[in-house]
This record gives structure tokens, C-alpha cells and sequence, in this order.
């Protein structure tokens, strides 16, 4: 097989990658609501702060699936899962000491790069 002809996947590549982070954070963030203090989240941020998480998460991954047609709501929802990654990847590995290689660490910052893909390129992938 001739590796030219997997550009022809560029765009199933792009609207699978753009589904996985949907359905994982929409379902993150819907799993959260209600949001009730020393519960959950609320246990180690403050509750406004816990809840911003929650809207992040679950207006993050509805506007990365509506900016399939509006360019604009990629890059938005795409910064909105961004800032929710660098806080998770902060979270593990510098307050929690969970070592840089490990899966705690490495799976926020996988889904860091791939918003960033999609806030930096939009549709335009």
C-alpha cells in the first residue's frame, strides 16, 4: 500500500478523533451534574471552580460537535477542553506527584494536543 494514499483517510481520521472527544467529554461532564459540595470534584477544588470544570466539559465537547458546521464553535470548544486538560495535567502531576510517564499524566495531555489541533485548525484540518 502506498503510504500517499492514506491521505485519502485524512478526513475520517479527523471526524473519528473529533467524535472521541465529544462523547468523552460530554459524558464527562454530564456525569458530574449535580455538582454538589465535598462531593466529587468538590472535594479538592472550590465549588465555583468545580463547576466551571463541569460547563468546560460538557459546552466543550457540544461545541466541538456543532462546529462541524460553525468553524468558530471548533475553536471555542477546543480552548475549553484545552484549559480543562492543562488544570487535569497540572492536577496529577504537580499536585498529586503522579509520575510525568504515567497514564494519569499522559492521557490530559493526549487530549490537550488534540484540541489544540482542532482550536489551531478548526475545519480547516
Amino acid at each position: 500500500m502506498n503510504i500517499e494514499h492514506l491521505t485519502n483517510y485524512r478526513y475520517l481520521a479527523l471526524g473519528l478523533m473529533r467524535i472521541i472527544l465529544v462523547v468523552i467529554f460530554m459524558g464527562a461532564g454530564y456525569g458530574k451534574f449535580p455538582m454538589v459540595a465535598g462531593e466529587g470534584l468538590a472535594t479538592f477544588l472550590p465549588l465555583l471552580i468545580a463547576w466551571l470544570v463541569v460547563i468546560f466539559e460538557f459546552f466543550g465537547g457540544l461545541f466541538l460537535l456543532l462546529g462541524i458546521k460553525y468553524e468558530d464553535l471548533t475553536r471555542i470548544g477546543a480552548a475549553m477542553i484545552a484549559v480543562i486538560m492543562v488544570g487535569a495535567a497540572y492536577y496529577h502531576y504537580c499536585v498529586w506527584g503522579d509520575p510525568f510517564f504515567s497514564k494519569d499524566v499522559m492521557y490530559p495531555l493526549s487530549l490537550l494536543a488534540m484540541s489544540i489541533f482542532f482550536m489551531t485548525n478548526g475545519n480547516d484540518a
